[in-house]
């Protein structure tokens, strides 16, 4: 056990760089100026948190009464296994397979799941962070609302730290065996990304054919016998993941004997499936790994024509830029995976969670259907802002400069303006961000049946708060890009710019909020308020861009690669 302890603490070290930032900030005094961007970004996110907490509040008010308050406990555990075995695939790739320490790691006399134990470990305390904002409000506000005992409160720290490995390992145990036929063929990189389509897709069929398989109608003479068990819609929701369900009757059964032998399953499972995941790393975790980084190539004679355009190709230089941008993403696998399809899980995970109750899309998408039907206002504004959460929710702006890694010197060298490299890489993130609306919108003409002129404002209100969200993650990225990572995930995901600009979004869409409050109190019309919130988009997304492109002129050639 020395071995794997000295590996995790190297791997958390590493991951981290919490020793690094703090001699930068304390020794070097380089990144001092990161302590008030902290403080500023908990109070931006702070009254997200509160405005969550409040609607958490009200669902649990709203299920008391019919005696069905354990299903918040079911949908906040739901929710976070599924942000963990949707996103967690990407992390698992590129630990495993796309990190330079193995470089390291393999010659020493260490065996397969001794090294698959500590990347797991790293990943599972990077997962921690990434359900903390879902599972730990959910548990904290039934707790206090229920008054629960101490019992409670000890199964709650028990089932959130086993809550990522069921999934986890299941998806580490896919990706295991996944690797191990892909790296069969020269093709790699192109299987790896078709693969780890498959394998999302696998996912999401089982867990909605499950979930509608679980969610039939109810007569209505059997509605007060279906809620007479104060399990029954815990159970109705759940049925698409099992362990969701052990887990909340665990926490809602304390210390009883239901409790304990639903919080023995959920753990007995949870770790019945991380050992099969190493004992299946024993035997295929190197032999998947070996020769993932070669690369392929076949010789071309190229006459003096082709090798003059391969030289110069004539274009802009906007536009070059923005084909090497496009090919460094689509290129790594870790890249493309962590980028671009977030964008397209979040309206998926939104249909998952909204598939429960009837054929029609469930309770929340009827009851949605049923406010906008009256509030067209209102309806505009939530669309616009689930449209643009899922365009911006993602780290392709944020990490446009840092995903150059080493390689930015030539970013610097090249005779090509910063502002005009600055404007590509814009319409890059742009363009993802382009495609997390769409596909918000085909989940709000499809799920929630919203009307053509709620969906059209909501679109052009979407589009105009992409573009200061999309200038805010760069302008971030560029002030501090992180280009000395050990894998490709840590350009995003383990990106403290990310965060950042992730806490800069929350803060100006809740200054927005605030903003359109104030022109209701003010005696503004709804229709105005419209306007006048899009006058103002357009005019922070002006002003952002004008400050990127300044910004980019002068830092740079700055930058130390």
């Amino acid at each position: 056990m020395s071995a794997i302890s000295t590996l995790v603490r190297a791997g958390l070290k590493s991951n981290f760089g919490l020793s690094l930032l703090r001699y930068r900030i304390f020794k070097e005094k380089k990144d001092i100026w990161l302590i008030p961007v902290f403080a500023l970004a908990a109070l931006a996110l702070a009254p997200a948190f509160y405005g969550l907490v409040l609607l958490l509040k009200n669902l649990y008010l709203a299920l008391r009464p019919i005696g069905q308050e354990r299903l918040l406990l079911t949908l906040g555990v739901l929710a976070g296994q599924l942000f963990v075995l949707l996103f967690g695939l990407y992390y698992v790739i590129s630990a495993f397979y796309f990190s330079r320490d193995l470089e390291m790691l393999i010659p020493l006399p260490l065996k397969p799941f001794e090294v698959m134990f500590s990347k797991f470990a790293v990943i599972l305390v990077n997962e921690y962070l990434t359900v903390l904002a879902v599972v730990v409000p959910v548990l904290a506000v039934f707790g206090a609302m229920s008054a629960a005992g101490p019992a409670y409160w000890v199964n709650a720290v028990l089932v959130y730290l086993f809550l990522p490995v069921i999934p986890l390992a299941a998806v580490s145990a896919l990706v295991v065996a996944m690797m191990r036929l892909v790296n069969l063929s020269r093709k790699k990189d192109i299987l790896i990304i078709v693969g780890s389509i498959v394998l999302i897709a696998a996912v999401l069929f089982v867990q909605f054919a499950a979930g509608r398989a679980g969610n039939r109608e109810l007569s209505a003479g059997s509605v007060a016998g279906y809620l007479a068990s104060p399990d029954s819609l815990l159970s109705r929701v759940g049925s698409g993941f099992p362990p969701s369900i052990w887990a909340a009757k665990a926490l809602a059964g304390g210390f009883s004997p239901s409790g304990l032998w639903n919080l023995a399953l959920f753990i007995g499972v949870s770790l019945a499936l991380f050992a099969g995941m190493l004992v299946l790393s024993e035997r295929l975790f190197y032999r998947g790994l070996i020769g993932i980084g070669e690369v392929s190539g076949r010789r071309r004679i190229l006459s003096a024509a082709q090798l003059s355009g391969r030289v110069s190709s004539g274009r802009h230089p906007v536009r070059a830029i923005f084909t090497r941008e496009w090919r460094l993403m689509n290129r790594t696998p870790i890249f493309l995976l962590n980028g671009t399809l977030t964008v397209i899980l979040v309206p998926v995970l939104i249909v998952l969670l909204t598939s429960t109750g009837s054929d029609r899309g469930g309770d929340a998408a009827a009851l949605l259907r049923f406010m906008t039907s009256t509030h067209a206002f209102y309806a505009i504004l939530a669309a616009a802002a689930f449209m643009t959460v899922c365009g911006s929710l993602n780290g392709t702006s944020s990490s446009t400069f840092s995903r150059e890694g080493k390689h930015f010197w030539i970013s610097q060298v090249i005779p090509v303006a910063p502002r005009d490299q600055a404007a590509a890489k814009f319409l890059h993130s742009y363009l993802v961000a382009l495609l997390g609306i769409a596909a918000a919108t085909i989940v709000c003409i499809f799920v929630f049946h919203l009307g053509t002129g709620v969906l059209a404002a909501a679109i052009v209100l979407a589009l105009a708060a992409a573009v200061p969200l999309v200038a805010a993650g760069m302008i971030i990225d560029l002030a501090r890009p992180l280009l000395d990572w050990t894998n490709p995930q840590k350009a995003i995901k383990q990106n403290l710019n990310v965060l950042l600009a992730l806490a800069a979004d929350a803060g100006i869409l809740t200054a927005l909020y605030f903003f359109v409050k104030f022109l209701l109190r003010a005696g503004l019309s709804q229709r105005a308020s419209l306007a006048v919130l899009l006058a103002v988009l357009v005019g922070l997304g002006a002003g952002a861009w004008r400050f990127l492109a300044g910004f980019a002129d002068r830092r740079y050639r700055n930058i130390e690669t």
